[in-house]
């Protein structure tokens, strides 16, 4: 075995790799297993792989057909295909869009999805000045102290957001984070109604943040776009331009993944509005 493989194999887990290589086994030209042929092609007991097998059926990745006793994939499965071509077709669709926003707006621009609880930021353009908000891409953030992260939340039901705060809490990271769930809710339909959220220096001193939230057909992802830049640029007067040519780039992005023609901002708008 070769060094960089064994290495790798060092911090694997037994149980997830066979759980795992039985759906790899699951293929166009071979759909449907049986115990019996699950255990022999892996090689491991037929005890072990029916443990697992009930485990991914409890699940949802895996079906048995009543009748014949043999497995197939199950509707689990679709879920997470779809939401990789969903999340894919949005960075592909919004690129172009992000890439006008952040020449227009000359901050960091960053384009979110809603992910285990939190804002995962799947695509970011830096700043071209040599003071910027960072890009974070791949990275995660809080959903209640960040203007990507409320946007998001704008989209879900209240319940869902009643939730969210129970199990992720709302820890304080600066004086202005709001920390307390009616507080939330509040600014929650405050940026329902007004189309676009900010984050005033609420997860970072000295940071400040305008976002909205992306409609995505069918509701099927929860997205936002934001930008983001020091206090001494993104100034309360400034906030109401970039919260103008975000909303207007979240809807064009919208119609793009809608099939509707949307089109481009003229190049002159918002260029020049550091004096604002």
């Amino acid at each position: 075995m070769p060094e960089r493989e064994q290495k790798s194999n060092d911090y694997e887990v037994g149980a997830v790799r066979k759980a795992l290589q039985i759906l790899c086994e699951f293929t166009p030209q071979t759909p449907c297993w049986s115990l019996s042929e699950l255990s022999g092609r892996l090689e491991i007991p037929k005890s072990t792989a029916h443990n697992l097998i009930r485990t991914l059926q409890g699940l949802g990745f895996l079906e048995q057909d009543p009748h014949a006793k043999r497995y197939r994939l199950g509707a689990r499965v679709l879920a997470f295909s779809l939401t990789f071509s969903h999340h894919t077709q949005l960075v592909s669709y919004a690129l172009p869009h992000l890439r006008d926003l952040a020449d227009r707006t000359q901050e960091t621009v960053k384009l979110g999805i809603l992910s285990n609880r939190e804002a995962l930021i799947t695509t970011a353009i830096e700043s071209p000045y040599h003071l910027h908000t960072r890009g974070d891409e791949g990275r995660r953030a809080p959903l209640h102290s960040t203007s990507l992260g409320k946007a998001l939340l704008s989209a879900l039901p209240d319940p869902e957001i009643t939730e969210i705060a129970a199990h992720n809490g709302l820890p304080r990271f600066t004086a202005r984070t709001i920390a307390t769930l009616s507080r939330l809710k509040q600014e929650v339909e405050q940026i329902r109604s007004q189309g676009y959220a900010v984050d005033w220096e609420e997860n970072e001193s000295g940071v400040r943040c305008v976002a909205a939230r992306v409609d995505f057909p069918g509701n099927r992802l929860a997205a936002a776009i934001s930008v983001s830049g020091p206090a001494s640029r993104v100034t309360r007067p400034r906030i109401k331009t970039l919260a103008s040519a975000v909303v207007q780039t979240s809807r064009a992005i919208s119609a793009s993944l809608d099939g509707r023609s949307s089109p481009r901002p003229s190049p002159a708008e918002g260029r020049n509005d550091q004096e604002l």
